[in-house]
């Protein structure tokens, strides 16, 4: 897996890794690869946004989160929440794609504040 090609549409996330369920006891079944955003990053208590795009059986989906890595999802903590999951993508091409659009949705939405 190339982190390099799922950072590319995502150039303001930063710290991208990744995990495979073999390597982890505490993540989900398959494999998942994550990177960060985080709002105001100098202060103490920023609240961090991840872009995390994890294998399942035979497809991809695509999350955005906040407080933490949807992979680690069994330790949510106050303020940690879903904000988007795509629906099952047979590719990781796919499930960015439709990240990316659920995420322009939701600015769209947003934006007619």
């Amino acid at each position: 897996m190339n982190i390099e090609f799922t950072r590319h549409p995502f150039p303001y996330f930063t710290q991208w890794a990744y995990t495979n369920a073999s390597d982890d006891e505490r993540s989900l079944d398959g494999f998942a690869l994550w990177g960060q955003w985080a709002l105001h990053p100098e202060e103490t208590m920023a609240r961090h946004f991840y872009i995390t795009f994890a294998t399942h059986a035979e497809h991809w989906s695509g999350h955005l989160t906040i407080g933490q890595h949807y992979y680690w999802w069994t330790s949510a903590d106050v303020g940690d929440a879903h904000l988007l999951d795509t629906e099952a993508c047979a590719t990781l091409e796919e499930a960015i794609v439709a990240l990316k659009a659920e995420m322009a949705r939701l600015c769209r939405a947003l934006s007619m504040v």
